[in-house]
């Protein structure tokens, strides 16, 4: 793993985005440690001039225990980290458990935080982070070793008067993935701009290729690059003044979704079929070279390339109108969090200090691919990657998703975004209507 010796920093303009411990049921007696066989008078001898030696946990100030995890990647992703943490740590267990994100995980925290059964480490996202925060089911993480690690744009996502609440040691980055043996055969060169994007997509057409694909809750991404680089980048405190109520949804996005709704969804380069697609079918459409474009970021290309496609992938970042990328679709990454209410904060911090570590942080992003955002560690992303991880490094780009920005709010409306675009895309309702949508929710989100 290569190191820097300056810290990776840049000001993103938005960083946008069970049971408990089982020692609180009864407390495991800690496991001494094996020692070699010896004489009964040898055993009397130094039970009279020594101490008797302690459990390894105990050395350390830790209890042996049980921690309960809701994790945001699957088990045989973690399992790297899961087992040199055994090593090292074998007093405590991690009761691992999966929820696939983005809408099945939030769903099982809501019911876990209204049930009572909210486990010891758990995730935080853009969507939730704000009402997991606010009504207090996070444990401050000011003071650990994991939180001084970060750099001040991972750090930040996930504070709160002052306090800090996730860890989240990496960023994704995303765009545009693309077939270069298709863009090869078709005489195609990657787009710097969204006239030359809308080319694209026509030509792929044309030839009987499926422009875009994109998954049935996430398509309506790709208005994102114009409003990004066109709006975004000259009013970044927009969401607050749409939540404050001094602009609209449809003051900033209205005219975005409009040219989103005649530049790609009325030539059908966004198709109909795509509110019904699958993850699976996401990664498969593409894989097989049945859609030039899949609209992602690396853990994205990572389910892609476990496919082992038999061509070239290339990536260009979502385009705006100018030639110049300024924000680039992507977010801070989810951030670990230990439960308030655990008996075992030590124990689950060790956890998250471990995970801070320059190897096992490594094995963190050979697990997701994305942009390590710790001082002084250097980002081993994928080469098709790696020249926009540079520049976010770097800091020449920001990044920027939209349920980032919206507080206690955000579950709430990225459920409405999701609806209201594909009812959009389904021709049941038009973009004024979309924004009205989405602005009715917000009114009905803040009465609540």
């Amino acid at each position: 793993m290569k190191k820097k010796t300056a810290a990776l920093c840049m000001a993103a303009l938005m960083a946008v985005t069970l049971t408990a411990c089982g020692g609180q049921a009864g407390q495991a007696e800690p496991t001494p440690e094996v020692q070699p066989q010896e004489t009964q008078e040898e055993v009397q001898q130094e039970s009279e001039d020594t101490e008797p030696t302690e459990p390894a946990s105990e050395e350390t100030g830790l209890e042996a225990c049980t921690l309960t995890f809701l994790a945001w990647y699957p088990q045989e992703k973690f399992q790297p980290i899961l087992d040199a943490f055994a090593v090292e740590y074998p007093d405590i267990q991690i009761e691992f458990q999966y929820a696939a994100p983005v809408a099945d995980y939030l769903e099982k925290m809501q019911v876990l935080t209204s049930t009572g059964e909210i486990p010891d480490l758990f995730y935080i996202a853009a969507e939730n982070k704000t009402e997991m925060i606010e009504n207090g089911y996070c444990a401050d993480l000011s003071s650990t070793e994991a939180i001084s690690r970060l750099v001040d744009t991972n750090k930040n996502t996930y504070e709160s008067n002052g306090k800090y609440y996730g860890f989240a040691p990496t960023t994704w980055v995303g765009g545009y993935f693309y077939n270069k043996d298709i863009f090869t055969e078709l005489n195609i060169e990657a787009p710097a701009d969204w006239n030359e994007f809308l080319q694209v997509c026509k030509t792929l057409q044309d030839n009987g290729i499926r422009p875009i694909i994109e998954r049935g809750e996430w398509f309506w991404d790709s208005f994102l690059g114009p409003f990004m680089n066109d709006y975004l980048v000259t009013d970044p405190d927009y969401h607050q003044e749409v939540i404050d109520g001094t602009k609209t949804f449809a003051d900033g996005w209205g005219p975005y979704i409009q040219k989103w709704y005649n530049d790609l969804i009325v030539p059908g380069y966004v198709g109909e079929d795509l509110v019904s697609v699958s993850s699976q079918e996401f990664f498969s459409e593409f894989a097989t070279g049945n859609a030039g474009l899949l609209a992602g970021h690396a853990g994205h290309l990572k389910e892609v390339q476990m496919l082992e496609p038999e061509f070239e992938i290339g990536f260009f970042p979502m385009p705006g109108t100018s030639r110049e990328t300024k924000v680039a679709y992507g977010a801070v990454d989810c951030a670990m969090a230990v439960s308030s209410g655990t008996e075992h904060v030590k124990e689950a911090e060790a956890f998250l200090n471990f995970i801070a570590r320059d190897d096992i942080v490594q094995l963190y992003q050979d697990m997701n691919g994305y942009v390590i955002g710790m001082d002084g560690i250097e980002s081993d992303v994928d080469p098709v990657l790696s020249d926009i991880a540079k520049q976010y490094s770097e800091g020449k780009i920001s990044v920027y998703i939209p349920q980032g920005n919206w507080g206690a709010y955000g579950t709430g409306l990225q459920q409405q975004l999701i609806a209201s675009s594909q009812q959009l895309l389904l021709g049941d309702i038009d973009c004024d209507t979309f924004m009205e949508e989405m602005q009715n929710k917000l009114k009905e989100l803040k009465d609540e």
